[in-house]
């Protein structure tokens, strides 16, 4: 689904190689890591010093590549003057894609009652919301989220990640900043100063009942466990 070879970005990536199939992929690590960098690069935000990248066979700025993602930075912009309304509206456009996905997403992300609201008017957690409603909208195959819980409240975290364990085939490639939400995860990679330091399932990297987590705050993080 994903390929990555040598991927590489000076002075964030030192050359990172992965093959991700599908299903949910967690990205881990302290800030400055790469993780940002990574799912950049694969969005074609980035161009890469070295290394290539393929989803699902194209490249991530090959013609016919934008369908094949969705893709949400930490910080997505938002123009405040706009309804949310207007912001998901343009978002269907944009894709080609009929009204019931953009209902589907309103749905989902619980948006009816802000619809009407302009974007300024809305607090962070359902500014969120709504930049995640017009990213996945219409479930293309690989989503590139950057830390897309950070500014959710409890039911906005729930409802996205009812969303994404209701996606049927796929990837979802997600940095993540909590290691609760990294257990609900099928895969995870910890990367650190631009490397892969350590992949694979959950129970691996954090251990079946815990038990690696002062391992990834003192070695990982930098931390005191």
């Amino acid at each position: 689904m994903v390929a990555v070879e040598g991927l590489r970005k000076r002075g964030r990536l030192q050359g990172v190689s992965l093959r991700l199939p599908g299903g949910v992929v967690g990205l881990l690590g302290p800030n400055g890591a790469g993780k940002s960098t990574l799912l950049a690069l694969l969005a074609g935000r980035l161009r890469p010093d070295g290394g290539r990248a393929f989803l699902l066979g194209k490249g991530p700025r090959d013609p016919g590549a934008l369908p094949l993602r969705a893709y949400l930075p930490q910080s997505p912009r938002l123009f405040p003057h706009l309804l949310s309304q207007e912001v998901l509206e343009a978002a269907r456009r944009v894709k080609g894609l009929g009204r019931e996905a953009l209902g589907e997403a309103v749905e989902r992300m619980g948006l009816g009652a802000f619809l009407g609201k302009r974007v300024g008017e809305l607090s962070g957690g359902q500014r969120q919301r709504l930049a995640l409603a017009a990213a996945l909208m219409g479930d293309p195959p690989v989503w590139l989220l950057d830390e897309p819980t950070a500014a959710l409240d409890p039911r906005g975290r729930e409802r996205f990640w009812a969303w994404v364990e209701g996606k049927k085939g796929g990837l979802v490639l997600l940095a993540l900043h909590s290691l609760e939400e990294a257990a609900r995860a099928q895969h995870l990679v910890v990367l650190k100063g631009g490397v892969v330091l350590e992949e694979g399932p959950p129970e691996r990297v954090l251990g079946a009942k815990g038990e690696r987590l002062p391992w990834l705050m003192e070695v990982v993080y930098e931390e005191p466990a």
